[in-house]
């Protein structure tokens, strides 16, 4: 162990003096001014509409009987060219001119042109079961069924952490180890472990103690700047320990097959685009097909999300911590095993 410890020490003095660790410190920083100056606790999600009225009957009690709940806005135009012009100034407001054909009223729906099939066909519904709503003999039978009763929910701001905190454990962590292997390797320090007393996975495990030290240290300053200490943070650190080590340990096992970091980087990248894969499923909830769920990226970002969530699943957290720690540990010894068969190349 003693020669561990030389080892990382060492490691931690060098780091030091590299350009990636304040490229990472750079990055934290850059990304807590930004979530706490650019980007709001909660995004507004009201939904501006703008009407023109043509009949008088209903004119005044639009706003009473279409839209008349939490989330809408509403505002009334004196002509068809006020209401487009007011729609070419907020382009995520839409509109309707309604007036009579005869003696049926008709409802036309003005919008920006972006808008799905599937918003169109809602609005149209919306407006028109509105005003079927109001004919004497309506009678709504429409039941509404909560599977979850007042679901707890992230802010807007802290719901983008679980992203921040993968790329920065496990996605920086694989890239910027493997940059220290394949300095290592052009100053020949890899292949001196053929000959020298420390062993190979002192090495290795001297780098995984560097990049999870980073991401310890980087992470929880993130995340008391941008929620406070509202968080488990003794299981938090273990989360995050535990998937620095698997990130890097992944990383390592990349560097054992090339000799270079320009012949690495193809792989590399395309290893991080494959994980950030698991980001879609977080954002687009009903983009979730079982073969995304088996990246490491998508218990990753949700096993944070529990964390910072107030009565999270702590559950799903420690069955993640027991897969990754099983996976880590049969990648490492593997990792060490292409170490030791590669430390000329």
């Amino acid at each position: 162990m003693q020669k561990l410890w030389t080892t990382f020490i060492k490691d931690v003095k060098l780091s030091y003096q590299g350009i990636y660790f304040y490229m990472e410190v750079g990055m934290a920083i850059i990304f807590i001014l930004v979530m706490l100056f650019a980007v709001p606790e909660n995004f507004d999600r009201t939904q501006t509409f703008y009407g023109f009225v043509e009949i008088e009957s209903i004119r005044g009690e639009l706003t009473e009987t279409i839209f008349d709940s939490e989330g809408y806005h509403i505002e009334l135009f004196e002509s068809r060219d006020a209401l487009e012009e007011a729609l070419s100034k907020n382009r995520s407001a839409v509109g309707a001119h309604i007036f009579m054909d005869g003696d049926k009223p008709v409802i036309d729906l003005v919008l920006q042109g972006h808008e799905s099939e599937s918003m169109k066909a809602f609005l149209r519904s919306t407006i028109e079961g509105e005003f079927m709503s109001q004919l004497p003999d309506y009678e709504d039978r429409t039941t509404l069924t909560a599977l979850e009763q007042a679901p707890v929910r992230l802010s807007d701001r802290a719901n983008m952490l679980p992203i921040y905190l993968v790329m920065n454990v496990a996605f920086m962590g694989l890239f910027i180890i493997a940059a220290y292997v394949f300095l290592d390797k052009e100053e020949g320090v890899i292949k001196a472990f053929a000959v020298a007393p420390v062993k190979v996975w002192h090495y290795l495990v001297s780098k995984i103690m560097i990049m999870a030290l980073m991401g310890v240290l980087i992470s929880t300053i993130v995340v008391i700047s941008l929620i406070g200490f509202g968080v488990n943070y003794p299981l938090l650190i273990l989360v995050i320990l535990i998937y620095s080590v698997f990130g890097s340990t992944l990383g390592l096992l990349i560097t054992s097959f090339f000799d270079s970091m320009t012949k690495a980087m193809g792989a590399l990248f395309f290893s991080i685009f494959v994980l950030m894969f698991g980001g879609f499923s977080y954002f687009i909830p009903s983009f979730s097909p079982i073969w995304l769920r088996f990246l490491p990226s998508y218990p990753m970002i949700f096993s944070f999300r529990e964390l910072l969530m107030e009565n999270g699943d702590i559950g799903y957290v420690f069955q993640n911590i027991g897969i990754f720690t099983v996976l880590t540990a049969v990648l490492f010894v593997y990792t060490n095993h292409r170490f030791k068969k590669t430390l000329t190349v």
